[in-house]
């Protein structure tokens, strides 16, 4: 070997944090440049959640507030371009990878192993294909991811120390991940389990810090409870709707889907050779008892809520905090590095695979469709938005309204000037959306609207308004088999919501 070479080896097993420092940067620099050239514009649930951060509150229509918060903060601080609004996400995941580094650097007293497990598992964390989709956009579960990791990094840490200190952030950041998505109340099982499978456990529940942590992390939640007691706990109301529990029948099918679907949200070579690993032993030191701990009981949960009725691919994103460390420190543990080169490998080939998915189509001569192509739900809303300008243009007096959740947030964030508090019509009273919650028609002081819809609704409007007019239908073809298409009312002489009575 050349001096050169050793010295460079020597430099890099010196400083590995430095080099993984190096690659979160790359990253999220790589992952900042997507979003601004392709570019990624708003999916219609960032935008909604912008309109939240308008007017931050201890909660919204269907999440707690934290999402809220995030956005107003970096709105706040560099305006509302894209970029902006989505900014949280990759920091948050980035943030995330750090902690993990810092979890498994105490997996071994070996500091060797120490580091390859640190450096294995946050880099299997950070090229996770999920964390490189949720990077590119603003959801829930970049905060609950964050809080689940250092939650549980100060959990790990009160557990070898005992100091206040520790357990105080753990409680803090228990209470801010229980502010981010409800999921977060899933993480004290993880203890609960490691108590069953170890004698270390059970000690644990038998420290009374332990049981403070557990209060203070819960005494978070208060407000937000109550902001759900004022309207009529409305964010509990829709997520056990969106479970379809009462609608839906028990569906192995749905279930085998479900879990087809994590290959491609922790990526097929970690999740399978974890999986391996798991069924061929079982778990022997108390390290691996407590990461397996932590990775059950989410991936059971959601298991049981896809047999049961839905579940999203990415709601048991948790779960891969704990995948992704008993990953590394397995991997941490063989001779060779092939299994790990060859998963990072095929993550980050999934990842590139979807931020340039048009050049690859493109590339391969694939026609892109309605069916086929992943941007599909937020591709055009910037040009079929900006089509309907001239009319709020001639119109500056009248109000955005619609009937719909995802015309509002879109409209709201891409029509000049920016109406994030637009008026909702709802033929009944049950409550859909934030804007029926907030700004529903019947309690607006406003008298004439600019109605937008993606149907002709013109018959239904002449039931809530005197004056009636069709402004424009605009079309924009997205694929050869589907466009966009909306039309723009004039209204005004509002006669009132008259609720239909059964005779």
């Amino acid at each position: 070997m050349s001096a050169a070479s050793s010295d460079s080896t020597t430099a890099f097993t010196a400083h590995p944090f430095r080099w993984f420092l190096a690659l979160i940067a790359l990253l999220f620099l790589y992952r900042e440049w997507i979003v601004l050239s392709t570019p990624i514009t708003l999916f219609y649930d960032e935008a909604y959640y912008l309109g939240w951060a308008q007017t931050p509150d201890w909660g919204y229509y269907s999440k707690p507030p934290m999402v809220g918060w995030l956005i107003a903060l970096t709105t706040a601080v560099f305006g509302n371009a894209e970029w902006a609004v989505k900014l949280a996400s990759p920091l948050l995941y980035s943030a995330a990878a750090i902690i993990i580094y810092r979890t498994a650097e105490r997996f071994s007293d070996d500091k060797v192993l120490a580091t390859k497990a640190a450096l294995f598992s946050g880099s299997i964390f950070l090229l996770m294909p999920l964390v490189g989709f949720n990077s590119l956009f603003i959801t829930t579960d970049a905060p609950l991811i964050f809080f689940w990791c250092l939650c549980f990094y100060a959990f790990l840490r009160a557990k070898e120390s005992n100091n206040g200190l520790w357990w105080l952030l753990a409680g803090v950041a228990g209470g801010l991940g229980l502010l981010s998505k409800y999921t977060f109340i899933i993480l004290p099982t993880t203890f609960l389990l490691y108590a069953a499978l170890s004698p270390a456990g059970r000690q644990l529940l038998l420290n009374p810090r332990f049981w403070m942590t557990c209060l203070l992390a819960i005494s978070f939640l208060l407000p937000n409870l109550y902001w759900n007691y004022q309207h009529d706990f409305i964010s509990f109301q829709h997520t056990a709707e969106i479970s379809h529990q009462s609608s839906s029948s028990l569906s192995f099918s749905r279930l085998l889907e479900f879990w087809a679907g994590q290959l491609f949200v922790f990526g097929p070579v970690f999740l399978i050779y974890i999986a391996i690993r798991g069924l061929k032993r079982h778990p022997r030191s108390d390290i691996e008892r407590l990461l397996w701990s932590l990775f059950w009981p989410t991936f059971a949960v959601l298991s049981v809520q896809a047999f049961m009725a839905r579940a999203n691919v990415n709601w048991a994103g948790p779960a891969y905090i704990g995948a992704s460390l008993l990953a590394g420190y397995y991997l941490s543990q063989l001779k060779g590095y092939r299994i790990l080169l060859i998963g990072l490998l095929a993550n980050l080939l999934l990842s590139i695979a979807f931020y340039h998915y048009a050049a690859v189509t493109n590339a391969l001569g694939i026609e892109r469709k309605w069916g086929t192509d992943p941007y599909k739900r937020l591709l055009g809303w910037p040009e079929f938005v900006h089509q309907f300008q001239p009319w709020f243009d001639q119109h500056p007096d009248y109000k955005l309204a619609s009937d719909s959740r995802k015309l509002l947030a879109y409209f709201g964030y891409y029509i000049t000037p920016q109406d994030f508090k637009g008026v909702a019509l709802s033929d009944d009273s049950y409550i859909e959306d934030h804007y029926e919650l907030q700004y529903p028609l019947s309690k607006s002081t406003q008298t004439q609207f600019l109605f937008v819809s993606e149907h002709d609704v013109a018959a239904k409007l002449t039931h809530y308004f005197t004056d009636v007019t069709l402004l424009t239908e605009q079309t924009l073809p997205l694929y050869s088999n589907f466009s966009r298409t909306a039309r723009l009312y004039k209204v005004s002489g509002f006669k009132g919501i008259k609720q239909e009575t059964e005779e």
